[in-house]
């Protein structure tokens, strides 16, 4: 579990530290009880999603993670690599290889451009399986706030 930290010690980032090349990676592993939550959370109900004897049938042969799951995790490695003081204005996202529970991913995302003037990063995402198969890809614009 995550515990976020309380706002008094939040520290905002200058923009300009932000380098192109930088990167981070996370690493995480859905639980059966994981989908499940998110499954009723969002109201994705859908039954590749929540149905083993369902998914069976699909031609995946198993349940599938939800993709905006995976995705989640591409959030928090955003928030790990920059800390507090961004929000995303655009995402693109290609789900390239369904992820099953179980399943260990890596996501990592980089700096590959910066708007100076709008003060927006372009993050590149890659997220693995433990295979090495890339399972979801895209590009991100995260804009970075101005706090009173």
């Amino acid at each position: 579990m995550i515990i976020a930290t309380k706002p008094e010690s939040w520290r905002l980032p200058s923009f300009s530290k932000f380098e192109i090349g930088r990167t981070h990676a996370v690493t995480r592993t859905f639980t059966e009880t994981e989908v499940d939550t998110f499954g009723y959370l969002s109201g994705d109900l859908n039954p590749l999603h929540m149905d083993d004897e369902f998914a069976s049938r699909s031609p995946f042969g198993r349940r599938v993670v939800h993709g905006l799951l995976t995705a989640a995790v591409v959030s928090r490695t955003y928030t790990q690599l920059t800390g507090p003081g961004f929000a995303y204005v655009g995402q693109e996202l290609r789900f390239l290889k369904p992820v099953f529970i179980g399943d260990k991913i890596t996501a990592k995302v980089t700096i590959v451009g910066k708007k100076e003037t709008k003060r927006i990063l372009i993050l590149d995402t890659m997220v693995r399986k433990q295979t090495g198969e890339a399972v979801l890809s895209g590009l991100s614009a995260y804009k970075y706030l101005r706090f009173r």
